[in-house]
C-alpha cells in the first residue's frame, strides 16, 4: 500500500467518524481499552474490564450475560471452539440493544468466565470474572466496579435498570425439550442488586417467565428463624482442652475468636501450622505453660479427635467437645460470604472438602473421652453494616 492511499483511507476513516459524531453516534474502537483489577490470582487478575473513561455516564443501566443470552456458537457446541464461533442468539438482539442505548440506557455485558483462571480460555469481553472469585455473579462486585469507575460519576438508579441473563434456575423442560439452567447465578445477580431481572426468552422474544428454583439457602428467611445470641459463658476457669467440630466455614474460628481466645486459650490450627505432629506439640507446650487450647479444625471423625483427647488425658485436664451445628447449606454459604468479606484473600473452599467432611463424619460422643459436648447453633452477630449486607445476598451455595 502507498503512502497515498493509506493517507487516503485514514481521510475516509476520520470523515465516517464526524459523520457519526454529527448523527449522535459513539465510535468506541478508538476508546475501549482492556483493563486488569484487583491482585493477581495465579498469576491473572480477578477482573478483566474492557471499558473507556470517554463513555457517557447514565442513571439507568441494561445489564446482559453473553454466552447463550446475547450470542451462542455458531457451530452448536456447548463451548466455543474459537474466537470466530460466535452468533446472536437471535437475530433481534442487535436491534434491541440499539434501542435500549438509544432510550437512555447504558448497555453494559458481565460474565463469568473461570477459565481464564484456569487458563483454558483467553479474554474477549468486557467485565469478566476470570475465575471463582470474589467477583463472581452473584456477587455484586463487578457491577459495583462499573458504578464506582466506568460511568463518569452517574449514579445509577436501580429502579430503572434492569439484567438478563440465562442462568435463571428454571428445571429441565421448562420449555419442552430445554435443559435443566446450570445455575440460578444471574436471577441472583439481579436481586442482590434489587434491579429487574429477564430471562434472554423473556427480554428478547417477549415469553412469559417460566417456573425456577433459587437452588440455595434463602439468607433471609435464615435470619428470621436464627436464635438469638445467647448470654451462656463458654469459657472454664480452669485449664482444658476444647475440640471444635464442624464442616469448613461453618463458625468456628469467629466463636473462638469471639468466646474463648480473649480468655487466653491457644487456638491449635492445622491450617497454620501444617501436620498434625505439630499440632500435637503446639497443644502439649501451651498446656504445659498453664494455658487452655482450642483445636480449630474439622475434627469429623472420633479418630481426628482422638490424639487431643488423649493428650488431655496425659495432662490431666478436661477435654469438651463444641460441635458446631450449623447445616452444611448454610456453611457453604458462609464460604462464600467470606470470601466477599474479605475481598478475595480468604478463598472459597472446593465443595470436594464438604463431601470429605460428610464422609468421615462421627456424630461427638462422651464415650470418646469428653467430659462434655456442647451443642453450638449458629447465631448470626454481624461485625458491621456491610458484613449483614454480603450475608443477605444469595449465593451459587447449592450449586
Amino acid at each position: 500500500m502507498t503512502r497515498t492511499s493509506g493517507l487516503k483511507r485514514k481521510a475516509v476513516a476520520d470523515s465516517e467518524r464526524k459523520a457519526k459524531r454529527a448523527r449522535g453516534e459513539t465510535d468506541l474502537s478508538e476508546n475501549l481499552r482492556w483493563l486488569h483489577v484487583g491482585d493477581l490470582i495465579k498469576e491473572v487478575c480477578p477482573l478483566i474490564t474492557l471499558t473507556s473513561t470517554t463513555l457517557e455516564g447514565r442513571s439507568k443501566v441494561a445489564g446482559f450475560d453473553i454466552d447463550f443470552t446475547v450470542i451462542k456458537t455458531a457451530s452448536g457446541k456447548k463451548f466455543a471452539t474459537g474466537a470466530s464461533d460466535w452468533e446472536w442468539w437471535n437475530e433481534c438482539v442487535p436491534t434491541k440493544l440499539q434501542k435500549l442505548h438509544k432510550d437512555g440506557y447504558r448497555v453494559v455485558f458481565f460474565t463469568n468466565q473461570a477459565g481464564i483462571e484456569k487458563m483454558k480460555v483467553k479474554p474477549e469481553e468486557a467485565f469478566i470474572c476470570t475465575g471463582n472469585n470474589h467477583y463472581r455473579k452473584p456477587s455484586t462486585l463487578m457491577w459495583e466496579y462499573f458504578e464506582e469507575q466506568c460511568n463518569n460519576g452517574v449514579k445509577v438508579n436501580h429502579q430503572n435498570s434492569l439484567y438478563v441473563g440465562d442462568a435463571a434456575g428454571r428445571s429441565k423442560d421448562w420449555e419442552p425439550g430445554k435443559p435443566k439452567d446450570f445455575s440460578c447465578s444471574d436471577r441472583m445477580f439481579a436481586l442482590n442488586l434489587k434491579i429487574k431481572f429477564y430471562t434472554p426468552e423473556e427480554f428478547f422474544l417477549e415469553k412469559p417467565p417460566a417456573k425456577f428454583k433459587w437452588g440455595c439457602v434463602d439468607p433471609t428467611t435464615y435470619l428470621k428463624k436464627a436464635p438469638t445470641p445467647s448470654a451462656t459463658t463458654y469459657h472454664s476457669k480452669t485449664k482444658e482442652v476444647i475440640i471444635l467440630v464442624g464442616p469448613p466455614a461453618s463458625g468456628k474460628s469467629t466463636f473462638r475468636k469471639r468466646h474463648l481466645e480473649p480468655h487466653g486459650y491457644v487456638a491449635i490450627n492445622r491450617d497454620t501450622l501444617g501436620t498434625m505432629s505439630k499440632c500435637i506439640k503446639a497443644a502439649k507446650d501451651a498446656l504445659s505453660k498453664g494455658s487452655s487450647v482450642v483445636v480449630d479444625n474439622t475434627n469429623p471423625s472420633a479418630d481426628a479427635r482422638s490424639a487431643f483427647v488423649k493428650l488431655g488425658e496425659e495432662m490431666g485436664v478436661a477435654c469438651r467437645c463444641f460441635w458446631m451445628a450449623t447445616p452444611i447449606e448454610l456453611a457453604k454459604h458462609l464460604n462464600l460470604v467470606r470470601q466477599n468479606q474479605t475481598n478475595g484473600e480468604v478463598r472459597r473452599i472446593p465443595d470436594v472438602a464438604y463431601n470429605v467432611y460428610k464422609k468421615n463424619y462421627q456424630e461427638p460422643s462422651k464415650s470418646e473421652g469428653f467430659s462434655e459436648i456442647v451443642k453450638i447453633d449458629f447465631c448470626p452477630k454481624f461485625d458491621s453494616q456491610k458484613d449483614e449486607v454480603l450475608f443477605k445476598q444469595r449465593t451459587c451455595a447449592g450449586h
